[in-house]
């Protein structure tokens, strides 16, 4: 074989070594992609979770933020609704009837814990209540039992009656228990001085709304 012919021979040997190593090596670049995508496409869907994640939680708490929203307009709605409705003496009760609660519930350690001004005494009982002299001095009984109904009933029409009757009950009690030792004026007295501390701002506030207008 001449020199020729020999140099196209490792010509055409070296080619085909080409020729055959290139796909292999191209095949094994594949294969390693392919070993570590499993792993790659593991981390992607666990970024893809967090990040559906992160956005849910943000509708979520939109969401819960227009629903409070939302409940509060409502609840503004209905006062509104409400307060368009009220009459005058529904207004006029708000104003009174936390006065009367604060009476209702008081009790006097020196009678035993008991609230006497809740007792009904008039004409026809007050000698079975053992103070048959009572319709002879009190010209006018008044007791707050009597008084809850007319609140409950929302049947005050100014604040003044109210006010008047609430003074009476405690003026009966001190012209009847009249010794300043008695353990009823006592009550009394201490009934007057609450009663008057409940209705002094009430008063006042009213009077400079009537003084301004």
């Amino acid at each position: 074989m001449n020199s020729e012919a020999a140099s196209k021979a490792i010509m055409e040997e070296y080619q085909a070594s080409i020729n055959t190593d290139t796909p292999n090596k191209q095949t094994d670049e594949l294969k390693r992609k392919r070993a570590l995508d499993p792993e790659e496409e593991r981390q992607l869907q666990l970024d893809d979770a967090k990040k559906r994640e992160k956005i849910m939680k943000q509708r979520l708490k939109r969401e819960e933020e227009d629903y409070k929203r939302q409940l509060e307009k409502e609840r503004e709605e209905q006062e509104r609704r409400e307060n368009a409705l009220e009459t005058p003496r529904d207004a006029l009760h708000r104003l009174y009837e936390p006065i009367f609660r604060e009476l209702w519930d008081m009790d006097f350690p020196l009678l035993g814990g008991i609230n006497p001004f809740r007792m009904v005494i008039d004409k026809d009982n007050c000698a079975a209540m053992g103070v048959p002299t009572y319709c002879d001095i009190i010209e006018k009984p008044m007791n707050l039992t009597y008084v809850q109904t007319k609140v409950n009933n929302r049947s005050y029409e100014t604040l003044q009656e109210f006010l008047e009757e609430i003074d009476l009950i405690a003026k009966n009690a001190i012209k009847f228990n009249y010794q300043p030792d008695n353990p009823y004026n006592i009550a009394a007295q201490d009934f007057q001085k609450r009663f008057r501390k409940l209705a002094k701002p009430l008063i006042q506030s009213l009077t400079k709304g009537m003084s301004t207008t």
